[in-house]
């Protein structure tokens, strides 16, 4: 902590230190084009009456200088004034604002596919787990718009990573910084340097992500706390025992160090209220006027940006991106609501609301670039929302006359209450885009549970998908669970002999986009998509090879503005209004 210094500045010194220091570089360069054309004239005039120099009063030369020496005063002045604020200067200099890869768009829409009110779709989960009382779940269509942001170009199958804001209110937050030590307030803003010749700044950004980002960083206390600091994760064991040594009362000092070397008390606490940053005065008040933004800086967590799937094809919505967002709320016996930060943020955005994200291309999983290519997509829940935007880019091409091939949906949901885009399916077959669905319920009422591979290995259903999976050119699309993956790969090399998955994946022609991955003894592990989007990037070239033997030259000649790749927009510059993160 010694080495953390933040320097606090309230909202309308920074707004007069960046007026005064943008006047300043306005008078300078004012100064020096009057400076430059003051020369210019004066050699001009000099070359044209060359033949009367001897002539020249000398006080009109003297005039011409005297507006340089006039505008260069005035400029000292401004210095003056920077010295005076250099501190603001140095911060408002050494911020950098701008990220090119980051964008701030506008919500269009929430429409709320499922559980748009608090008492529809709450489970008691029973027998699954005891310990969780009940859950409610939500699942929501959201619409961002791009126009504020330059319209960046994306392809059906890129990620979206969104940056996530706290659920706390603004009277609670308020509160909570007003508790800090220093007597802080929302519109405060804070300057973090760093100083420690022992810590790397590698070392750093591994142990202290929150504090790192900020070095050298001009943020407001506001946009800190509800954007970048994890208001809502639980208070470690570690911080328990430091806050315990800055707590005035017997009784929060005996709590905190309890909370911090007993495993079991802390893990009760965790269960009965969560232990949440945003909680800490609350739980233990001798704490106000005692916490520090370095204390801060160096032990809370930070809210990461969150990945989901494009659910949209640019080409047919226009300037916006779709995404399927299903949110789920626990609630614990106690008084304890577990929400997924990012995901109960997107569904209760509203129309307006300002969304900072970042697009990530993901090659692994576009739209095969040969259209007569035999497609499979296999997909459950808001795994749908890839296959969307494929079966958009699809719809496109279809009503511009090209040739397609067959094409195929395999659906899970829990129910048909919560079957999502029924009516967008059905208009996907009517009008050809799809040549059938399938579709089945792992939680029907009155029906047998029924998962993907369950309906794959119907023997009506198998004759039709097992001659596209055996095909040299066809495309196989999964998007859901690690787990789900694994199956259908096994259930697809049981329908047909010929369905060599080592071959399917190295042609580039089995298209996965999951969450959770396998280790070799089957269970679940964590892994995150970019793993998807590395893959896609070492398949692509075969991938291209294999079609460039295809005559596909119409369709290569058809391709839309549309389809470039992002890393092809971060070539263009285009202007973009681009938010501090």
């Amino acid at each position: 902590l010694e080495s953390v210094a933040v320097q606090i500045f309230s909202s309308k010194e920074v707004k007069e230190a960046a007026a005064k220091s943008f006047m300043s570089r306005r008078s300078s360069s004012v100064a020096r084009q009057r400076a430059i054309a003051s020369r210019r004239t004066l050699t001009e005039r000099r070359s044209s009456v060359d033949s009367r120099r001897s002539s020249v009063d000398s006080s009109t030369v003297h005039s011409l200088d005297s507006s340089h020496h006039l505008d260069s005063s005035l400029h000292c002045v401004f210095e003056g004034v920077e010295r005076i604020d250099e501190a603001i200067a140095k911060a408002l200099q050494s911020t950098s604002r701008l990220r090119k890869d980051v964008f701030q768009g506008q919500i269009l829409s929430r429409m709320d596919l499922l559980g748009g009110k608090e008492s529809e779709n709450e489970t008691d989960l029973g027998d699954d787990n005891e310990s969780t009382k009940s859950v409610r779940r939500k699942t929501s269509l959201i619409k961002i718009g791009l126009d504020l942001c330059g319209n960046p170009p994306y392809q059906p199958g890129d990620h979206v990573q969104v940056y996530p804001h706290n659920t706390i209110s603004e009277e609670k937050l308020g509160a909570f910084v007003g508790n800090l030590a220093g007597k802080l307030n929302l519109d405060d803003e804070m300057f973090v340097t760093f100083e420690n010749q022992e810590v790397s700044l590698a070392e750093l950004a591994v142990t202290a992500p929150i504090l790192y980002h900020n070095i050298d960083q001009l943020v407001s206390l506001d946009s800190f706390f509800k954007t970048q600091a994890s208001m809502e994760a639980p208070i470690p064991t570690q911080s328990c025992l430091d806050l315990a040594s800055l707590a005035k009362s017997t009784k929060d000092n005996a709590m905190l160090k309890e909370l911090g070397t007993n495993k079991a008390e802390y893990d009760k606490m965790i269960s009965l209220c969560g232990m949440k940053w945003m909680d800490a005065f609350d739980m233990f008040p001798s704490l106000s006027g005692q916490v520090t933004l370095s204390f801060l800086l160096s032990s809370m967590k930070m809210n990461h940006p969150r990945s989901y799937s494009i659910a949209s094809c640019k080409t047919c919505v226009g300037p916006e991106i779709d995404l399927v967002v299903g949110s789920f709320i626990f609630s614990r016996g106690g008084s304890k609501i577990e929400v997924g930060v990012c995901s109960n943020f997107l569904t209760n955005v509203t129309f307006g609301d300002e969304i900072t994200f970042k697009i990530e291309s993901n090659p692994s999983f576009h739209y095969p670039l040969d259209p007569i290519a035999p497609l499979i997509f296999i997909c459950t829940g808001t795994g749908f929302a890839p296959i969307r935007g494929l079966l958009q880019k699809r719809s496109y091409f279809r009503s511009r006359g090209e040739k397609m091939g067959t094409a195929y949906l395999v659906f899970g949901s829990r129910s048909k209450k919560e079957g999502l885009f029924e009516d967008e399916i059905e208009n996907f077959i009517n009008e050809g885009t799809l040549t059938d669905a399938f579709k089945c319920y792992s939680r029907e009422p009155g029906m047998k549970k029924q998962y993907t591979t369950d309906i794959m290995k119907n023997e009506k259903i198998e004759q039709v998908l097992a001659p596209i999976v055996e095909s040299d050119d066809s495309h196989v699309y999964i998007c859901g669970s690690a787990h789900m993956f694994e199956m259908c790969k096994s259930v697809m090399i049981e329908m047909t002999s010929k369905f060599c998955v080592n071959k399917v994946i190295e042609e580039g022609r089995l298209h996965s986009d999951v969450f959770g991955a396998l280790n070799p003894a089957g269970s679940v592990v964590s892994r995150s998509r970019s793993a998807s989007i590395n893959e896609g990037l070492n398949n692509l070239s075969s991938r291209r090879k294999l079609v460039r033997n295809r005559n596909i030259n119409s369709y290569r000649h058809s391709m839309t503005s549309s389809d470039v790749d992002i890393s092809q927009f971060k070539r263009l510059q285009i202007p973009a209004k681009l938010p501090t993160v």
